[in-house]
């Protein structure tokens, strides 16, 4: 029977995979859970830049704001940055 699992094995520079581990153990995270959340994102995006992801996330929480402000065009929204002034 096949399993649907794979392992990956890497080598990689010790100082960078402790540093990374510092950062997302101090988040209550781990390397592996980490490591596999980014390739979803990555699927999920289709784009492995994480400023992406997050402004892509921030855009899809907006579209379900109900109260969110809308302009009908792009000089609308100039026009009002200018009236904050």
């Amino acid at each position: 029977m096949k399993s649907n699992t794979v392992t990956c094995s890497f080598i990689m520079d010790r100082d960078v995979y402790n540093a990374f581990k510092s950062i997302v153990s101090r988040h209550g995270q781990n390397v592996k859970g980490s490591i596999v959340r980014y390739m979803q994102n990555v699927i999920q995006y289709e784009t492995p830049n994480a400023d992406t992801i997050s402004a892509i996330q921030e855009v899809e929480a907006l579209k379900k704001d109900p109260a969110k402000k809308v302009y009908s065009s792009f000089s609308e929204a100039l026009k009002e940055l200018e009236d904050d002034e």
